[in-house]
């Protein structure tokens, strides 16, 4: 619990020196232009026509056993025109690979190690923060904390 205090303080001090975005249902959610975990340059612009859920998480909160828990729920949409962006808030590569690896997590992972993406860019203060954005591209929902499975899950379906 402390850690996630001390994590949380830190995306407000560092996140608090530039205006941040306050995006709001309804917004047009901007891209993400980040590095993955195998190195790769990614932007997520091109995001119409599919349900894009945008999991901002580190490994001190409760982001990590929600991400374990929505596994099974996430691989059985394959075949639809669905997302998940999960990016790691401020730990690097080592850190967010070791927790993805070892729990065998088929997410892709982007990397926004100083905190520009998350808290300028979206806004976020606390992790995790989920921004669902519609097939139009505009955001549809914007969850702060963790969120019961089973209900993020309910909530993903009906924007399918």
């Amino acid at each position: 619990m402390r850690l996630c205090y001390v994590a949380t303080l830190l995306l407000l001090l560092l996140g608090g020196t530039a205006q941040a975005a306050s995006l709001r249902i309804g917004d047009p959610v901007p891209p993400i232009r980040l590095t993955d975990l195998a190195g790769n340059k990614v932007d997520t612009g091109g995001t119409r026509g599919r349900t894009v859920v945008i999991y901002f998480w580190n490994d001190r909160c409760g982001c990590t056993e929600q991400l374990i828990k929505l596994r099974g729920f996430i691989e059985g949409l394959k075949g639809k025109p669905f997302e998940l962006v999960t990016v790691n808030e401020g730990q690097g590569k080592n850190v967010a690979a070791t927790f993805i690896k070892g729990n065998a997590l088929p997410y892709r992972v982007l990397l926004d190690d100083d905190l520009k993406v998350g808290t300028k860019q979206f806004g976020i203060k606390v992790l995790p923060t989920i921004f669902i954005a519609g097939k139009d591209g505009k955001l549809r929902e914007k969850l702060i904390g963790v969120v019961d499975s089973k209900r993020l899950e309910s909530i993903i379906r009906r924007h399918l």
